[in-house]
């Protein structure tokens, strides 16, 4: 394996990286670093069952998903995590390093097969798995036209598939590209400033200990989390969520996907999730009911339906 740049990564007293973390920046084609985390062989019992690839949602970083990790490491997989560019700790896309910002998905789409062809394939045991939550899930659905020999199955919690009001919001985003800069705060994301929002006011996770474990993190390094997304990051999901949504588009996918659906979900749509279902030919969905946008940090007897499910496909792929 190439030497790369070792980078930094984030623990609290009482919750650590897994065993056997290495933690690096990966230059991209355009030399902007991306910051990936992988555990490889890390069980040490027996040969791995193979390679999971976990990308996370807008705003999330690898840190957030230790728990998960250790949890996939337990089931004897080797694991591949990095910052999406624009967040975490990978480098940011605009000089405010607060904004999210991209001008194209199509910027994503290649640095996921970058480190799937030539970082993944080349380093990590087979099969390879796709792990996608929210921006993540879109992410890696979007990739199996192009990666589908890559992925042996896919796992999608609560993909960024659509949005309630959505005919409100596609006037909204074209009105502002008439009359906003591209990197000005999309008016109804709502910026945070860099203040925390309460647990009661959230609508991510109905688990009190893991939403706070999060906010700890972030208040270690701030800068690891974004305020608001950029009038130019909404057009680019609007434009990316179109191509997804194209006739035959869904249809000519034959990967086995399962996808995690949050029916009580405030963030992406629940619907739009069951419609893309309805067009994916080898696609199994599970509805979670009472459960908020993110369903692996939810508590624990919903965690442990998700694992149940996660298993069970896993097992028949």
């Amino acid at each position: 394996m190439i030497d790369y740049q070792k980078a930094p990564y984030i623990e609290l007293d009482d919750y650590k990286a897994p065993k056997g973390i290495e933690c690096i920046f990966i230059p991209m084609s355009d030399n902007k670093n991306i910051r990936l985390a992988y555990w490889k062989n890390a069980s040490k019992t027996s040969l791995p069952k193979g390679t999971i690839l976990l990308q996370q949602g807008h705003n999330e970083f690898i840190e957030k998903y230790f728990e998960t990790i250790q949890e996939l490491i337990n089931r004897n997989f080797e694991v591949v995590c990095f910052d999406w560019r624009g967040q975490g700790m990978s480098e940011k896309m605009t000089k405010n390093i607060h904004k999210q910002y991209i001008k194209d998905f199509s910027i994503h789409d290649d640095d996921l097969k970058f480190i799937v062809k030539d970082f993944i394939n080349v380093n990590f045991s087979q099969p390879l798995v796709g792990f996608g939550h929210s921006m993540g899930g879109c992410l890696v659905l979007s990739s199996l036209q192009e990666l589908h020999k890559d992925f042996k199955a896919v796992v999608l919690s609560a993909p960024m598939l659509g949005f309630k009001g959505e005919t409100f919001l596609t006037l909204l985003i074209n009105l502002v590209g008439f009359f906003m800069p591209s990197n000005s705060y999309f008016p109804l994301s709502k910026p945070n400033m860099g203040q925390e929002t309460p647990f009661e006011d959230n609508d991510l996770t109905t688990d009190y200990d893991r939403y706070t474990r999060t906010q700890k993190l972030v208040r270690k390094k701030p800068e690891i989390r974004l305020w608001g997304v950029t009038n130019a990051w909404i057009k680019a999901v609007k434009k990316r969520l179109g191509e997804l949504r194209a006739v035959g588009w869904a249809e000519n996918i034959k990967t086995d996907i399962l996808l995690i659906n949050a029916l009580n979900d405030k963030v992406v749509s629940p619907d739009k999730i069951t419609e893309m279902h309805m067009r994916l030919p080898n696609s199994k969905i599970v509805n979670f009911d009472d459960t908020e946008h993110e369903v692996l940090m939810e508590k624990d007897c919903t965690r442990e339906k998700f694992w149940k499910n996660f298993d069970e496909f896993i097992e028949n792929i």
